[in-house]
Formats: structure tokens, sequence, C-alpha cells
């Protein structure tokens, strides 16, 4: 009886934060305050520069790099009743972000045949919103997504790991929050040393750094105003009831050839909260107190399977 209680609690509280979100799309953050007031929206760091618009959508909310057009971080807040049912993308495409400056606007043109094996990568994923087909379509808008390699990557080891996510929301945890962002790329390859997990990785600089329509099957031609393509691409995941968090860092490249079972693999990738911030310039969780931030940053949390 006291799980069956539980249970629909959990299911409650997961409509009453989609019911907040109603009046996405929108750039008023408090519209879609139930999907990230928990932990709170993440902050640059002191002395990081470049401008953020900040976009509500029904099931998540995008902080925008205008320069690079793209998304810095996306929030969701998952639950049973999104992550379950049978909306479909059959038949969706991306489209540009009307609420973005001008000029911050990536256009499908961008991506269009651009001969480099460039998807248009979701940061929250369609499938997040199986459960209902408004907030699905929802997730097709340019400002939820960068270029991310196709085969290999996107379509393969990333979607395994977004499949694992939604998995652990219908694993009784009820309620995840986890954050998809980009690593932008360097001018040389970055090197990840000193992570808490232990795990050493080189993140590659991606070959063209941006796209456009210009340079669409020619690498030497330089975009003068393109999409970024990110060296790597983070999902930082947090469970309300634990309360503590994992994150996953994978370079934007293909992976294929490189592991046999997906789950070792992933957990190859895990690294602590303090190197995704350090990577990004970015502090998580401003809602949550001092201690439990820090807390956070110093432990190295196994990637949950279920």
């Amino acid at each position: 009886m006291l799980r069956t209680f539980t249970l629909a609690i959990v299911a409650a509280l997961g409509l009453a934060g989609a019911a907040q979100a109603q009046h996405a799309p929108s750039l008023n953050r408090q519209d879609c305050a139930g999907i990230w007031k928990e932990i709170g929206l993440p902050k640059a760091a002191s002395g990081v520069t470049g401008h953020t618009t900040v976009v509500c959508h029904l099931g998540y909310i995008t902080g925008h790099n205008d320069a690079r057009k793209g998304p810095n971080w996306v929030v969701e807040r998952l639950t049973p009743s999104l992550t379950e049912g049978d909306a479909t993308r059959e038949g969706r495409t991306f489209h540009e972000d009307k609420l973005l400056p001008d000029k911050a606007q990536a256009k499908p043109a961008d991506y269009d045949d651009n001969g480099f094996n460039f998807d248009q990568g979701h940061n929250a994923p369609a499938a997040d919103f199986s459960g209902n087909q408004k907030f699905l379509d929802d997730t097709f808008f340019l400002s939820n997504s960068v270029p991310q390699i196709g085969l290999g990557f996107n379509r393969s080891i990333w979607r395994a790991l977004e499949n694992q996510m939604r998995n652990l929301v219908g694993s009784n945890h009820g309620v995840l929050y986890v954050i998809t962002g980009s690593v932008w790329q360097e001018s040389k390859p970055i090197k990840i040393t000193g992570d808490v997990c232990g795990t050493k990785l080189v993140l590659p600089t991606v070959q063209p750094v941006s796209i456009c329509p210009e340079n669409h099957h020619k690498k030497d031609v330089k975009c003068s105003a393109g999409v970024a393509v990110p060296a790597a691409m983070f999902k930082v995941v947090y469970d309300p009831v634990m309360q503590n968090a994992f994150a996953v860092l994978m370079e934007n490249e293909s992976h294929t050839g490189r592991y046999k079972k997906t789950a070792p693999y992933i957990e190859a990738h895990r690294v602590g909260i303090a190197t995704i911030e350090d990577l990004t310039g970015l502090r998580f969780f401003s809602a949550l107190s001092a201690r439990k931030r820090n807390q956070i940053r110093s432990n190295c949390v196994t990637v949950k399977r279920h």
C-alpha cells in the first residue's frame, strides 16, 4: 500500500512539472520553472563571457549559445509519464527557433546535405517524450541541436546512453534531472587529466569547426557565422531521491569498433561533475546548498543502469 501511494505521488509530481511548461516556447524561464526549480539552472562561472539566450520549451529548457548557434546546456525533468508511450517522431523535421535573435538562429540549410556525416543531434532527445506527442514535437527546434557525428556516435553509442537514461526513469527512480550539453572545440585536442574518477580522455578537434551552406562538402571553406561543431557531448544526471549525480563525457567522433558491450564503454566515459564544470565554465545545481554542491563535485558516482 505504501509503495502504491509513493508511486502515485511521484506520478502526480511528474504531471505537475509538465503542466508548468504549458506556456512554452517562451523567453520567460518561470514559465517552465517546474522543470528546473528544484536543482536550479546552470550558471556561467565568474569571468566566463558570451551571450546565452534561455528558452523554455514544453519538456525542457535550453541555454543557447548565440555566438555558436547551439545550446551550451539543456535541462530536462524526466518522469515515466513523459518517457513511456507511443508518440512518434515520424515526419518531424528540425526548424529554427524564432525566439532567438535573428543572427543566433541555426537554419535547416546549415545542416542539409552537409557532406560531413553530421546529424542534427538532439540534446533533449525526442524519445524522452514518447508519452506526449506535443512535447516530442517540441524537441525539433535547432536551439535543441548541435552537429553530431551520425554514424558511430549519435546513432549508436550516444543513443545507447540516451536509452539507458530512459530505462533509469522507469526503474522506480520516478524522477531524474538530465542536463545535456557541449564541450566546445579549442585550437588543439583537449586532454582530460586529474579527473576524480581517474578517467583520461582526449577530446578531438573536429573538421570543419563549424557548418554553413557555403562549406558543405568543402572543409577548407570557413563559415563567417556557421553552426559550431562541439568536441564532445556530456550528460549530467541528478537523482533527487538519492541526492547524487553522475556525468558521462563522450567525444564527438565515430566510436565504431572500439567496444563490444555498450554499458562498460559508457562507464569508461564516466567523469566527475567538476570535470564538466571545468571544461564548460558552467556551474550546476545552483538551487542546492553549497555543501551539497561541493559533495557532488568531489564524488565519483557509477553510471546507473537500473
